[in-house]
C-alpha cells in the first residue's frame, strides 16, 4: 500500500473514531450551549441519573465526516457510551438532513414499549425543532425528554416491582381457586333450576273408565255388566 493511501485511511479511520463518553453527558462541538445553560442543563442531568439510574446524553456536531448522518452516529454511540446501562443518546449535525436522531440502548427498550416511548421521542422532538438548531430547542428538548423518560421509568419500577411480589403469585392462585370454585356454582345453580322446573311440570291425563280386563289366561275378555230396569 502506497503511503498516500495510509494517509488517506488513517485520516478516514480518525474521522470515523468516536470520542470518549463525556463526563457530564454533553459533547458540544458545535457550541450551542452557552456556559451558564451547559452548566444548568448539566445538573439537571445529573439529578435525573440519580433519580432514575439513566444515562442521557447529548452531542452536537457541526459537519458529520465520517458518519453518514445521526442516526448512524447516535447508534454508535449508544454502543460506546452506555453499553448494556440504560440510556439515551441525542444527536444533532447542523450540515445534516435530518438534523437530529434520539436512540435507545437495548436496555432501556427492555423495561418499556415502543407504545410507550413514542410519545416521550415525540414530545423532545417537537422541542427541538426540524428546521433550526436552537440552544433553547434543544435543552427544552432534553428537559422535556427526561420527564418523560422519568414517569416511564417509575412505570417500569412498578410493574417489575409488582410482577416479583410472591403475594401475586399466591393472589393468582387465589384467583384461580375463586374461579374453579365460581363455575363450580354456576353448574350446581343451572342443574338445581333445571331440577325444579321438571317437578314443577305436571302431566295431566283424561279421566277415562276402563271397564275390568281379565288377563291372558282368562281369556283376555271385559266384563261388561247389563242391568235391566223394570217400566212402571
Amino acid at each position: 500500500m502506497s503511503l498516500a493511501a495510509c494517509i488517506v485511511s488513517f485520516a478516514l479511520a480518525a474521522a470515523s473514531a468516536l470520542p470518549p463518553a463525556p463526563v457530564d453527558g454533553i459533547r458540544d462541538d458545535a457550541r450551542v450551549f452557552p456556559a451558564g445553560t451547559r452548566a444548568a442543563l448539566v445538573q439537571e442531568m445529573q439529578a435525573f441519573t440519580a433519580e432514575t439510574g439513566l444515562r442521557l446524553f447529548i452531542d452536537t456536531n457541526t459537519y458529520l465526516d465520517g458518519d453518514s448522518n445521526p442516526g448512524d452516529r447516535a447508534r454508535r454511540l449508544i454502543k460506546a457510551w452506555c453499553g448494556d446501562a440504560p440510556g439515551a443518546v441525542i444527536c444533532v449535525d447542523r450540515a445534516s438532513k435530518p438534523m437530529y436522531a434520539i436512540q435507545l440502548s437495548p436496555a432501556l427498550w427492555q423495561r418499556t414499549s415502543e407504545l410507550e416511548m413514542m410519545p416521550a421521542i415525540q414530545a423532545a422532538s417537537e422541542q427541538i425543532g426540524r428546521l433550526q438548531l436552537t440552544e433553547e430547542g434543544l435543552a427544552g428538548g432534553a428537559r422535556v425528554f427526561m420527564q418523560h423518560l422519568a414517569r416511564l421509568d417509575k412505570l417500569a419500577t412498578s410493574r417489575e416491582r409488582l410482577l416479583g411480589r410472591p403475594e401475586v403469585m399466591l393472589a393468582a392462585a387465589f384467583g384461580g381457586c375463586l374461579l374453579a370454585g365460581g363455575l363450580i356454582a354456576w353448574l350446581l345453580t343451572r342443574w338445581l333450576r333445571r331440577y325444579e322446573t321438571e317437578q314443577a311440570v305436571q302431566h295431566v291425563f283424561p279421566d277415562v273408565d276402563v271397564g275390568q280386563r281379565f288377563g291372558a289366561p282368562n281369556g283376555g275378555g271385559v266384563v261388561v255388566e247389563m242391568s235391566f230396569k223394570k217400566s212402571p
